[in-house]
């Protein structure tokens, strides 16, 4: 049955097209949420500790 396989070629191809555009915003997203944590963890304190032998 050819149409059916058409169908199922159909419906195939628009589930692998789903899940690349779901991986690609997932990617953007956490890139987007690093740099913005780079960005704010840049202006962390950095404090020197004295260290001392025991």
């Amino acid at each position: 049955m050819p149409q059916l396989d058409f169908v199922w070629w159909v419906i195939n191809f628009i589930i692998v097209w789903i899940a690349l555009i779901a991986v690609l915003t997932t990617l953007l997203n956490s890139k987007e949420e690093t740099n913005i944590s780079e960005s704010s963890s840049a202006n962390v304190n950095k404090q020197s500790t004295t260290w001392q032998w025991v």
